[in-house]
This record gives C-alpha cells, structure tokens and sequence, in this order.
C-alpha cells in the first residue's frame, strides 16, 4: 500500500509537467521539423560518425562490465584503452580545423590516409597489371632484371601485347626478301631558297649524357655512326 501510494504521489507531481513537456516538443518540432529531428538523432548513425560511435559505445560497455564484474578488468584494459584512444582520436578530428575530411569523418579518415599513403605499394602488388606501368611495365623490368641476374630471359608461345592492334610495329622474316637499297637513308633540310642546304641522315645517335659515358664508348659510337655513314 505504501508504494502504490508513493507512485500516485509521484504520478501527480510529474502530471502538471506534461503540457510543458508537450508543449517543449510541439517547440522543437515547431522549429527544426520532425524529420530534421530524426536526422539529428539518427546522425551518430551514419556512416560518417559510426565509427565513433562504435568507439564512445564500447567504451561505455566495456567499463559498465568491468564495475558490474572487477576480476575481468585485467582482460578488458587493453580493448577499454583502444576504445579510448579511439575517442580522443575522435575528439581531436571534430575539433581541429587544418583538415575538413577529418572533421566530417572522425576516426574513418584516418583509414582513407592510410590507403593514400600506400596507394603505390597496392598498385604494384596487387592491382597493376604486367603491362600497365610507366615508364617501363613490369614484364620489361623483369627482362632486365633476369639478363643481369643471367637468368633465362625467353618467354615461349609468343607475346602477351595485342600485336594487332592499331601503331603496333614490329619486325619479322619475309619468305621474299628484298635487295637493300643503295641509296643513302637520308633527307635534305632547306628548300629551294635556302643558301646551305643539309642533308641529315634519319638514323643518327640519340641525344643523351656524353658527360656519363666512358671514352670507349663514345669511340664506340662514333664508330658506328661513321661505318653506317651517318655523318654528312
């Protein structure tokens, strides 16, 4: 009898509270709307702040259990600290103002740096295809790679490249060879009104370094520019 008692009494000192309460509510609906409400309560949800969300959960949880049941602290210290490192962490992003994704992804950000961070190593290993890389894919690396190794080099049963597709050129045996021409492979630069005419051979050395390579081998070079008369 004494408790239904106090409950009525408690009953009717929280009965004058309720139109202020719905009143308050008829407010706050009044003025962000009731689907604005909802998705005010529904944003530590979303995929934005679930994370953190997960984080400040756990925390809560795990420390409820270890005051209901102190012998397993031991065993939750090490996932209590992780969760609220986490928070910090959380904390930290939703306050500072250097970096906007942090701020609008706590904790989940830091995923996404990470991935930036090791985009090439994931490229080469696991996405990059043989032929994909620039400037030199990988199949050729792997060549250089076995001849200086003198390693076996040859690959059987022909080529992995599209040898058919479009400005793919390559060399190959014909069962009608022709004679080599005996003119010179070369072209004249200047027309008509030009006083100094050049004739420039089409095959001639590359531009490169002369400064890094040896004296025998620019000798060399010379010399083969000189036996294929590729100098005026």
């Amino acid at each position: 009898m004494l408790e239904a008692r106090e409950s009525a009494a408690t009953f009717a000192k929280l009965t004058p509270l309720q139109p202020k309460i719905a009143a308050l509510r008829k407010l706050i609906l009044s003025q962000l709307g009731e689907g604005t409400l909802m998705r005010y309560l529904l944003l530590p949800f979303t995929p934005r702040y679930i994370l953190f969300t997960i984080a400040i959960l756990g925390t809560f949880t795990l420390a409820a259990i270890g005051l209901r049941h102190p012998g397993a602290l031991p065993a939750l210290a090490l996932p209590l600290a992780t969760f609220g490192a986490l928070i910090l962490l959380g904390i930290c992003d939703l306050i500072q103002t250097r970096h906007a994704i942090l701020r609008n992804y706590p904790i989940a950000a830091h995923i996404r740096f990470i991935l930036e961070h090791n985009r090439p190593e994931l490229r080469q290993y696991f996405f990059e295809a043989e032929r994909d890389g620039t400037p030199f894919p990988r199949d050729k690396r792997a060549l250089v790679y076995q001849r200086a190794k003198q390693q076996l080099d040859t690959r059987p049963f022909g080529t992995h490249y599209d040898v058919y597709r479009d400005h793919y050129e390559w060399l190959h045996h014909s069962i009608q060879p022709k004679q080599p021409a005996s003119e010179l492979f070369r072209t004249t630069i200047g027309g008509a009104e030009c006083t100094k005419p050049y004739s420039a051979s089409v095959f001639n050395i590359s531009a490169m370094s002369y400064g890094s390579l040896s004296a025998n081998a620019i000798r060399a070079l010379n010399k083969g520019a000189k036996l294929g008369r590729l100098c005026p």
